[in-house]
């Protein structure tokens, strides 16, 4: 009767999965899922190891150099990456020719964007000038951009392919080096360790993924929608990019604002509780990528953001309760010193994730429709707040100031989206922005 029992049990367990595991969107966004995770776990043991071998000056400036990086990489991809899972659904037997062609815009237009910032805008970034003081350090941080660019553009090219497999070794590989690598150069570059730490395994590892992605002859998967002609994408993608650019001000410059109005001590603090928050963020956006990946590919708009509401947002409200009662455990791991004094900061950040999944998942869908002006507002909205208020709150808060600013801004964020996206039905491909 036992064994009866658990073979009943088994059947009725595949039964209840059989409609998740055929959903479309659900098969995608998995590898996305497991590289969040993974992603997360290795990024706190990296963190926790730098933490302990690196002083606190150390971790707050290069975590500002790492922000930087992210930062730049964000503003010369064009946006070109999350736009990957539009156009190559749609590409057929010309994706490669379009992956090749955006590597080649976003690193002519990245060299330019750090041409400017390295002339213009670094020498008014007091602490971070200092860290890249000499032309080694600058020559090393702007080869890290565009290799990062590559990167980032190689796993958006592997979603919409829907060759999202490869994601979670690729990215595995990344964090274990990392962790490899901080140990090893803490005591031969104790200040610059950790930045170097990144910059290797990306020079590693994007030849063979890029390689991969390029070579792999494997017919790619084709929409069942008309494909897009790049003449009328142009103004649309000038538009997404706008909006692009309030993104990165309010969410990857963080740290560096944060560094410049508090000071490394306190910039710290932060740094170590956005890094730990914003693997909720990750999650939110890797699924709003396969979101707007399998919206491209001709998928059900209505059936798409029913999962998006019944299992992705109530999976990210899950894990964030989950990560905010263990967050003085979770800061603990870092030291001491981040238990006392950034637990409250973590907390807040965790709070704001909830609202900010909501915000992604309805910019993703919002991308798949071509309705651009709608990201627009909602980038805006958040940088204005965003930034606004941590200028107005971290004089009388401190650090807790950044982290409630950033609250504030998701809940008002969405607020908003619930407004301009999700009280509407979800429209059809065929409909004009």
């Amino acid at each position: 009767m036992g064994m009866t029992e658990s073979l009943m049990s088994v059947t009725g367990l595949r039964a209840r999965a059989a409609p998740v595991l055929r959903d479309r969107l659900v098969r995608t966004a998995w590898p996305l899922v497991v590289t969040t995770g993974s992603n997360g776990l290795l990024g706190i043991v990296y963190w926790v190891i730098a933490a302990r071998l690196y002083d606190q000056a150390a971790i707050a400036t290069n975590m500002a150099v790492i922000a930087a990086m992210t930062t730049l990489s964000g503003l010369s991809q064009l946006n070109l990456g999350p736009s990957l899972g539009v156009f190559l659904p749609r590409a057929r037997e010309h994706a490669r020719r379009v992956v090749l062609l955006v590597y080649g815009v976003v690193t002519a237009y990245a060299v330019v964007v750090l041409t400017v910032f390295v002339l213009v805008v670094l020498p008014h970034l007091t602490r971070l000038s200092e860290v890249l003081g000499s032309r080694h350090r600058v020559l090393v941080f702007a080869l890290a951009v565009l290799v990062f660019n590559l990167f980032a553009l190689q796993d958006a090219a592997l979603v919409a392919l829907r060759r999202a497999v490869v994601i979670p070794l690729e990215n595995s590989g990344f964090g274990l080096l990392k962790i490899g690598l901080v140990v090893a150069l803490a005591g031969t570059l104790p200040q610059f360790g950790i930045f170097t730490s990144w910059f290797i395994p990306l020079c590693v590892l994007v030849p063979v993924v890029s390689g991969y992605v390029l070579v792999r002859r494997a017919a790619p998967e084709t929409s069942t929608l008309p494909p897009t002609a790049p003449r009328d994408s142009i103004p649309g993608l000038a538009l997404d990019y706008t909006g692009y650019l309030f993104q990165v001000s309010s969410t990857f410059f963080l740290p560096v604002v944060a560094l410049e109005l508090l000071g490394p001590g306190p910039a710290s603090l932060f740094a170590v509780a956005w890094l730990t928050s914003s693997t909720l963020d990750l999650l939110a956006t890797n699924v709003g990528t396969a979101l707007t990946v399998e919206t491209s590919y001709g998928e059900s708009p209505v059936a798409l953001r029913r999962t998006i509401l019944r299992r992705a947002v109530p999976l990210v409200a899950l894990i964030a309760g989950v990560a905010l009662l263990l967050a003085p455990l979770l800061l603990e791991l870092y030291g001491a010193h981040y238990r006392v004094d950034g637990v409250h900061t973590l907390q807040l950040l965790l709070l704001a994730s909830v609202p900010r999944c909501v915000v992604t998942f309805a910019i993703a869908e919002s991308r798949a429709h071509r309705q651009v002006g709608k990201i627009v507002w909602l980038r805006a909205q958040n940088a204005v707040l965003a930034l606004g208020l941590s200028f107005l709150l971290t004089p009388g808060l401190g650090v807790e100031g950044m982290a409630v600013a950033w609250l504030v801004a998701q809940t008002c964020g969405a607020a908003t989206a619930l407004l301009l996206v999700w009280r509407h039905q979800a429209p059809s491909l065929e409909q004009p922005s």
